[in-house]
C-alpha cells in the first residue's frame, strides 16, 4: 500500500510540474510586450512637442531616447503614428523626415510609401510573424515536454504495476 501512494504521488508531482511548465510556456507565447521601433532619428529636426501631442492624442505608445535624440513607437502602432503625423504635415520614411505644408500632398506621399513598403516588405518584418514564431516555439516546448517527461514517467509507472 505504501508503494502505491508513492507511485501516485510521483505521478501527481510529475503531471503537476509538467502542467505548470506548459502554462508558463503558453503565457510566454501569448504575451504581447511592445516592441519599439525608431520613428524619428533626430528629434532636433522636428517640433518634438507637437509630435508628442499627436502621439498622446492618438494613444500611441512611445518612448523618447533623450540622450540619442530618437523617438521610438510601438511597432504595432507605427503605421498609425505615421498616418497621424502625416495629417499634420510630417511624412516619415525612416530615417528621412519630409515636412509638407500641403496636408493632402503629405498624405498622398505617405500612401505611396505605404504601398511600396507592402510590395517590398520582408516576411519577418510583418507584425504577425513574431507572434507566430513564439506560438510555434511554445508548441514545440510543450510537445517535447510531453514526449520526454510525461510519457516516460507514465510508462515507467505502468510497467512497475505490471511487475508487481
Amino acid at each position: 500500500m505504501n508503494s502505491l501512494i508513492t507511485k501516485e504521488l510521483k505521478l501527481m508531482m510529475t503531471l503537476g510540474i509538467s502542467l505548470i511548465i506548459a502554462i508558463f510556456v503558453i503565457i510566454w507565447a501569448r504575451s504581447e510586450s511592445p516592441i519599439y521601433r525608431p520613428l524619428i532619428q533626430d528629434m532636433r529636426l522636428v517640433d518634438s512637442v507637437k509630435i508628442a501631442d499627436v502621439l498622446d492624442q492618438e494613444r500611441i505608445q512611445y518612448r523618447a531616447d533623450v540622450k540619442n535624440h530618437m523617438l521610438y513607437v510601438d511597432q504595432a502602432q507605427s503605421e498609425l503614428a505615421r498616418i497621424s503625423l502625416a495629417k499634420i504635415g510630417y511624412v516619415i520614411e525612416y530615417p528621412e523626415i519630409t515636412k509638407h505644408s500641403d496636408l493632402n500632398k503629405a498624405y498622398d506621399e505617405f500612401i505611396k510609401q505605404k504601398k511600396l513598403q507592402e510590395e517590398t516588405g520582408e516576411i519577418w518584418q510583418k507584425p504577425w510573424f513574431l507572434r507566430t514564431v513564439r506560438l510555434a516555439l511554445g508548441a514545440i516546448v510543450i510537445i517535447v515536454l510531453i514526449l520526454s517527461v510525461v510519457r516516460p514517467t507514465l510508462m515507467a509507472m505502468l510497467n512497475e504495476d505490471d511487475e508487481t
